[in-house]
């Protein structure tokens, strides 16, 4: 019996003993859910803190104009009732009239106004603000619940983009602030949460809003009263104290812990399918020095040296590992993903053959991988010897792995990718593997060519086209491959209901999809 396994057993045992004396279930009782948070949250605005376990909280506090369904897969109105596009520049939206904020303030067609010029102002800095708000040219009040908004361009998928990047801000309040960055130590918004704590050293409290009452698929009104955001940046601690009942949910969870958790009857292990996956990517632009993946020969046999399958089945659970695998660079939810053309296929015998054509012998290069990517990437070196390459892993931080990346040194990388946490639209993935720039390892310029057309494309079908034209021409000339699936496994109290669909951001879950059982 290993380290682990022992403490998962003596914690078990004591899990026991608190459920048989009701101390378990407890915050249920309270209507307050408990979850740990893997860094202090010091502000929530997706803004100023782009990061996941912001975007949880953000996405709940605050509402964007139109919100996306991820189950009919379909734009659904929110804090826009309806829409319509006047020009192949402009879009008109009309707003509700019943919204307020969570200080009572009524929301209408100024506070839309505000934030679409607040976030264009030159001299608010915040990152990412030139890749989400680039295009749009600015917006106009039309009467106290119309507005309309301008594009730089025509530019496609504008409605699916706004589904995740402008949440709307109170404008009286907002306006007012010096520093715009303190915002979100007490944010204001409108969504299904009010935000009522925002301490990095205590956590954050959500509390549920009783004046929401737009909710729908996309954004549902908040079935739990109190969500209780705790700072534990230890998984072990998670661990232990989802054993003693002491917390109420835990995500990300390792797979191996899952398993082991499973062995506590107050615990429930819920596996959900997620936009998220493992890919790989070599240098075929020749960023690096000598950079062997020039040769699409040698590409292709690195690719078939691969077998997606084997390290599925040896790393996801059981659930993950017997779904299809996803053909191109885009996961298939996405809207106008296509790919007909899948990546060259795993045969190792073929691979031999085509290093030997390639005249390339004794080939050595590193794969640099981050976070939970690393242990597939470890998987992926140990298949490559059985065809004589000596590839090694350079495990970095996901920092130090972006400053490589934008330097031009990585000769091959391995990490994951999730469309910007889960934007419905494929225009995210992309800009983001065929737009030029420090991120592009390939080089090819038609295929930026076809990134570039597809998006400004409006016609939904050739829209398509163009991007299966793009991701089929990427598996062809071997650039790259998705190697996994990245499921969302969560550890919960059997008193917590975890949906089925839904999301299917990285995270497996909305604060407001959750409830009591």
């Amino acid at each position: 019996m290993t380290g682990k396994q022992s403490m998962i057993r003596l914690m078990s045992a004591v899990a026991v003993s608190a459920i048989m004396s009701g101390a378990a279930l407890a915050q249920k009782a309270q209507d307050t859910l408990r979850i740990g948070a893997y860094q202090p949250i010091a502000i929530i605005d997706a803004l100023y803190d782009p990061q996941p376990q912001s975007n949880l909280m953000d996405r709940v506090v605050f509402d964007t104009l139109v919100v996306y369904d991820p189950d009919s897969r379909k734009i659904a109105p929110s804090l826009a009732e309806s829409w319509s596009q006047i020009d192949p520049l402009t879009y008109e939206f009309k707003l509700r009239k019943d919204v307020k904020f969570h200080d009572g303030t009524p929301m209408d067609a100024d506070d839309v106004v505000y934030t679409v010029n607040f976030v264009l102002d030159p001299e608010a800095k915040f990152r990412f603000k030139e890749q989400r708000f680039g295009q749009f040219a600015g917006a106009e009040k039309v009467d106290q619940y119309t507005v309309r908004i301008k594009t730089k361009t025509v530019f496609a998928p504008f409605l699916p983009r706004l589904t995740t990047i402008l949440p709307i801000l109170p404008s009286k309040y907002h306006s007012k602030l010096a520093d715009k960055a303190a915002f979100g130590r007490a944010p204001i918004g409108t969504g299904p949460y009010k935000a009522t704590q925002v301490d990095p050293n205590k956590g954050v409290i959500l509390v549920k809003n009783p004046d929401f009452k737009h909710g729908n698929a996309g954004q549902p009104e908040a079935k739990i009263g109190k969500i209780l955001f705790e700072p534990l940046p230890d998984a072990q601690t998670q661990l232990a104290r989802m054993m003693v009942g002491q917390q109420d949910l835990m995500y990300d969870v390792p797979n191996d812990l899952a398993d082991a958790l499973k062995s506590n009857p107050a615990i429930e292990i819920s596996v959900r399918p997620s936009i998220q996956f493992t890919y790989l990517a070599l240098d075929a632009a020749g960023r690096t020095a000598n950079s062997p993946f020039k040769d699409k020969r040698v590409r292709e046999a690195i690719i078939r040296g691969i077998d997606r399958q084997a390290i599925t089945n040896a790393l996801l659970p059981k659930e993950i590992a017997a779904m299809p695998f996803q053909l191109g660079m885009c996961h298939p939810w996405h809207i106008a993903c296509a790919t007909s053309v899948p990546p060259a296929a795993y045969n190792p015998d073929l691979a031999k053959k085509l290093l030997e054509e390639a005249g390339v012998k004794d080939l050595k290069f590193s794969i640099a991988a981050w976070g939970p990517s690393r242990a597939v990437a470890e998987a992926v070196t140990g298949q490559l010897r059985r065809i004589g390459v000596n590839a090694s892993v350079d495990g970095l931080t996901i920092n130090a792995f972006v400053g490589k990346r934008q330097a031009g040194e990585l000769q091959a990388y391995l990490v994951l990718w999730d469309n910007g946490g889960g934007a419905p639209d494929v225009e995210s993935t992309a800009g983001f593997f065929y737009e030029p720039g420090d991120r592009n390892y390939n080089g090819d310029k038609e295929l930026s060519e076809l990134m570039e057309k597809a998006q400004s494309e409006l016609d939904p079908v050739k829209r398509e086209g163009l991007y299966r034209s793009m991701f089929d021409k990427a598996n062809e000339r071997s650039y790259s491959m998705p190697v996994t699936p990245l499921p969302s496994v969560i550890a919960h109290s059997k008193e917590v209901k975890i949906p089925v669909g839904g999301t299917k951001k990285p995270e497996g879950f909305m604060f407001n999809m959750l409830e009591w059982k």
